[in-house]
């Protein structure tokens, strides 16, 4: 898996994160990592409609709406969350639209993004856990998913659901520590349409097997780490 680390941010997207970091609901928004990942794709791809599973209180989906011309489809099941939402995305009026229920898909089946950012069923997540899976599977079209921070099962859920239709490529944002503060990175998975049922097949199996490694490799650091706690107790 191609794995990148961004060292330098845009004033863009640092007053976005300063912006919405002062706010309440701020305790689990984006961090720089993705806004500065918004702005790279959305220049790449200028996207004209954008799918977001988990608006939280609008820190990526302002960036999508300020980085693009696109109309972005936001799903956020929380009241409070879609309060917030409608306050911090006036200026954008006319140019999105939430959706406060994961039973319901997708308005359209053709999107340039998909942002993962919720949708798990976990928590305060809402959605379902394989709402990715079917989200995916019910679009005809998918340019780029984008899945914020370490979310496994829902990149798993993705990875599952592309292998039908499309042949991708992973390239996983690291984390970072910016700001004495550890920031979590992101998954970006650029899909290219296939009718190829052994392309798709062989794209699957080694993305699968590059993901393992990464998922191996974490496991393996959380236990020496636990090994050291351990051994500084004994001393």
């Amino acid at each position: 898996m191609s794995q990148t680390t961004i060292k330098n941010f845009s004033p863009e997207a640092s007053d976005i994160l300063n912006f919405f970091s002062r706010q309440a609901g701020s305790e689990n928004i984006a961090g720089i990592v993705t806004l500065e990942n918004m702005s790279e794709i959305c220049q790449e791809i200028k996207p004209k409609r954008i799918l977001e599973m988990g608006g939280g209180i609008g820190t990526i989906s302002y960036a999508l709406l300020k980085f693009s011309d696109a109309f972005v489809d936001i799903y956020e099941h929380n009241e409070f969350c879609r309060g917030k939402l409608k306050e911090n995305l006036a200026e954008f009026n006319g140019r999105y639209q939430v959706i406060d229920d994961y039973r319901i898909l997708p308005p359209e089946r053709v999107y340039d993004l998909m942002i993962v950012d919720g949708g798990s069923g976990k928590g305060k997540g809402g959605g379902y856990h394989e709402a990715v899976w079917f989200f995916i599977m019910y679009l005809k079209s998918v340019k780029i998913v984008y899945v914020e921070g370490n979310r496994r099962l829902q990149r798993f859920f993705a990875r599952k659901a592309l292998k039908y239709n499309y042949l991708y490529k992973l390239t996983d944002y690291d984390n970072i520590i910016w700001q004495g503060e550890k920031l979590h990175g992101g998954l970006k998975i650029e899909c290219s349409p296939s009718s190829s049922r052994i392309l798709k097949m062989a794209n699957f199996i080694f993305w699968e097997l590059k993901e393992w490694t990464a998922v191996k490799n974490w496991f393996a650091y959380r236990l020496g780490r636990i090994r050291q706690l351990l051994n500084k107790k004994n001393i």
